[in-house]
């Protein structure tokens, strides 16, 4: 039986699209990673009752902590578990409010949002089946052209997000500007992962949920913000383009990594129920080069030659 994991999968989006995934997919089994197992076997009995899906695991994973990430991936490798036919890297944190830190000392945003799945990914790169899907949530404010309300990114170098320098802007720019920054990082992964797999029949892509008001991703908002976000902003939902429910984006996501329809799609930014061109930066290559070899670095792992990437199934 093959696997899918879904990270970020314990509410919002990400619990949406376990759901619908669970209603697709009833001949997999669905991996849901918590940084609390107890709860996260609660969330189980939640997708179980409203889909009777069978085959639902909880593994422990913290992905401020690459301890955590590779404990994840050996205790996947360990289990009859078989290969992974799906990866969603949907978990990711807005933190606006002050500057914080993962366990291996790397500032948060760029940890939990960029550093964090891309361990993940390069950990469980031996176990995917042959036509393996990979996507990366990310987001409409990593595009400056689109002028969101967030902070467009500014592209320096890897190094210089996972340990930042003081600065004398104020705390909620540069919140902000890490957020989209990180989701720009998810983009220019996605293209480099891509061209890695050219050769394989593997596809990677990358979602943007537009915005999604309800979710717990304004948590490090002014306690204003937060009533908005939560009680005024979704009638935007009923009207104004590429805003959703949680449920809507939690489905369009399990329909982009599931559904016939798009199996075809490789190394693309869905967005808005398309496919559209990113930004400028997001194609850099020079940008797209020193990410992804930092982040090997910072990360300590390695991405597996493609002529000994090898899947492992136990039958």
């Amino acid at each position: 039986m093959e696997s899918i994991i879904i990270t970020g999968a314990t509410s919002g989006i990400g619990f949406q699209c376990a759901l619908e995934m669970a209603k697709l997919a009833k001949d997999q089994q669905i991996i849901i990673p918590a940084r609390n197992v107890q709860f996260g076997n609660e969330i189980l009995k939640k997708i179980k009752a409203k889909t009777g899906h069978e085959n639902l695991k909880c593994l422990e994973l913290d992905l401020a902590s690459l301890k955590s990430i590779k404990k994840f991936s050996k205790n996947f490798a360990k289990k009859e578990y078989n290969s992974i036919s799906i990866l969603i890297n949907n978990a990711g944190i807005q933190n606006i409010a002050t500057t914080k830190y993962t366990t291996d000392k790397f500032e948060q945003t760029f940890g939990v949002n960029h550093l964090g799945p891309f361990a993940l990914t390069m950990q469980l790169l031996p176990y995917m089946s042959q036509n393996a899907h990979i996507t990366f949530t990310s987001s409409e404010t990593h595009d400056p052209a689109l002028k969101t309300p967030i902070e467009p990114p500014i592209y320096t170098s890897a190094i210089e997000f996972a340990y930042p320098k003081e600065t004398a802007e104020k705390e909620n720019i540069v919140g902000q500007r890490r957020y989209s920054t990180s989701k720009l990082c998810n983009i220019m992964t996605t293209y480099q992962l891509q061209e890695r797999l050219q050769h394989t029949n593997m596809r990677v892509n990358a979602y943007d949920p537009g915005m999604t008001p309800g979710t717990g991703l304004a948590k490090t908002y002014s306690p204003i913000m937060r009533f908005l976000w939560k009680n005024i902003m979704p009638v935007l939902t009923l009207f104004k383009k590429n805003v959703n429910t949680p449920s809507r984006a939690g489905k369009k996501l399990a329909n982009l990594a599931y559904h016939e329809k798009y199996k075809n799609l490789k190394g693309i930014y869905f967005s808005d129920g398309e496919v559209v061109k990113t930004s400028i930066d997001s194609y850099n290559k020079k940008y797209q080069i020193d990410l992804w070899d930092c982040s090997l670095e910072l990360t300590n792992t390695k991405f597996q030659p493609l002529e000994t990437l090898e899947v492992k199934s136990k039958n």
